[in-house]
């Protein structure tokens, strides 16, 4: 256990291995523990991160970049003589399970992103980032930049220690997501092809 200094996060889950910007004073602190809140309660898991980079923002204000390194349980809350919220924190890097149940899903998860990026148009970048991810827990992570997925999901994938069982809530949020944009995309394409029939019909009757 070690004791670090709280952050809270209200409008995004920040994981292990993600750089962010927060506009925030850590004062001299290194590490932080990056924790989202749940309604009045914080979530029970949370990121514990390295500060990078300090920056001072025009008109004085403060911000930090901060670098995921791993999840964390959080514990038992005090505070500073300064008035800062530091809690302790059990560490929780992930296992790398090997069993064939493990490797199916990360094959599963891929090939869901892949048709999900083809949908949305992606160049080719961000599909080949995923493919170099190596570790079935960190591509389960790939869950939190997802944009239509909920706060509320990602602490969920946050949340859920075990890799395997992260990878299959992943590829459930991930499928969910992928049927969601085909039925929108039959749509689009039927009222496309309907649009097309009319218009082909008014000409024919133009030209009779």
């Amino acid at each position: 256990m070690e004791t670090v200094l709280l952050v809270p996060v209200d409008d995004s889950v920040v994981f292990p291995n993600m750089t962010v910007t927060l506009a925030i004073d850590v004062g001299d602190a290194d590490r932080v523990v990056l924790v989202p809140r749940k309604g009045d309660d914080f979530a029970a898991v949370g990121t514990v991160a390295n500060v990078v980079e300090r920056v001072r923002l025009p008109g004085g204000g403060r911000a930090v970049a901060l670098e995921g390194e791993y999840r964390a349980r959080i514990g038992a809350a005090s505070t500073d003589a300064s008035g800062a919220l530091r809690v302790e924190v059990e560490p929780h890097p992930d296992d790398v399970p090997v069993d064939g149940r493990t490797r199916e899903l990360e094959r599963e998860y891929r090939a869901v992103v892949e048709e999900l990026l083809e949908l949305r148009g992606d160049d080719g970048r961000v599909a080949a980032f995923v493919r170099s991810i190596t570790e079935p827990g960190a591509l389960a992570d790939t869950t939190g930049y997802a944009p239509d997925l909920t706060y509320e999901q990602k602490i969920d994938v946050l949340e859920t220690l075990d890799v395997t069982e992260r990878l299959e809530l992943a590829l459930k949020l991930q499928r969910e997501r992928l049927a969601e944009l085909q039925v929108r995309a039959r749509i689009r394409d039927d009222v496309q092809s309907g649009a097309e029939k009319q218009q082909r019909e008014y000409f024919l009757r133009k030209q009779m």
